[in-house]
């Protein structure tokens, strides 16, 4: 009967902990990217073969400035001058993100600072 009381008891904390993660995987926020509202392309530069997706070195240029980025994108048709989508902030063209929808609430989830100079692979 012991045994049955434990199973039980465990079933239980099992449900609870499998309930906790689910909800907070719906309901945590990520970074603000309400500010990133023009979307835009960004050039590949350099790109690095990882087997399963490339690391990628790209620029962009908004307003007459020209920024540059590092990223990982899983993509087997990427190439040097492979274009990709962005979202940037237009007030402040360096605040940028990857997106591979549009821009806005729904759109990208990791803004990214714009380097001035080109960053190393």
């Amino acid at each position: 009967m012991k045994w049955v009381l434990t199973a039980a008891g465990f079933f239980i904390a099992m449900i609870a902990i499998f309930i906790g993660v689910v909800w907070f995987l719906f309901t945590r926020e990520g970074p603000d990217t309400s500010h990133l509202t023009k979307l835009h392309s960004a050039q590949a530069l350099e790109l690095q073969d990882t087997g399963s997706a490339y690391n990628v070195v790209y620029e962009y240029s908004y307003g007459g400035e020209t920024f540059y980025g590092s990223t990982s994108i899983q993509s087997r048709n990427m190439s040097v001058g492979s274009t990709f989508g962005i979202c940037v902030d237009p007030d402040d063209p360096a605040q940028h993100a990857q997106t591979k929808t549009d821009c806005g609430p729904d759109g990208p989830r990791n803004p990214q600072e714009g380097l001035k100079e080109k960053p190393e692979l």
